[in-house]
């Protein structure tokens, strides 16, 4: 197999999984190359942790709680609005805020006389 055969390859597998398949496809003769003059939407951007919360109404702190899914950009997390919003409708987010709840409820059960200025 030629070099840039090779690296043409292991560019497809190390591509996003939604790209991978379309990419494996042109390899393989099934697709025509895709065509630049196509209306492509513009690509969702990187947002920090603070922009993501402007944009959903809910402090960057509790959202880091929550553990959102992101991704690591050159040793910074950033974060796709589509997929925290997705996140935010599963059942392991459901999961996570209940535990949150049943440690802050736990906690605050645990303050004695000392701790509400008695």
């Amino acid at each position: 197999m030629s070099t840039a055969l090779e690296e043409l390859m292991h560019a497809a597998l190390a591509a996003a999984p939604d790209r991978r398949d379309d990419a494996l496809a042109v390899l393989r003769g099934q697709l025509a190359a895709i065509d630049p003059a196509k209306n492509v939407p513009p690509r969702e951007p990187y947002l920090t942790l603070r922009e993501v919360g402007q944009r959903l109404g809910i402090s960057s702190a509790t959202l880091w709680r929550w553990q959102v899914p992101g991704h690591s950009l050159g040793g910074r997390r950033r974060f796709r609005l589509s997929e925290v919003e997705a996140y935010l409708k599963t059942e392991a987010f459901e999961r996570r805020a209940a535990a949150l709840r049943a440690d802050r409820k736990h906690r605050s059960g645990e303050a004695g006389p000392c701790a509400k200025g008695q």
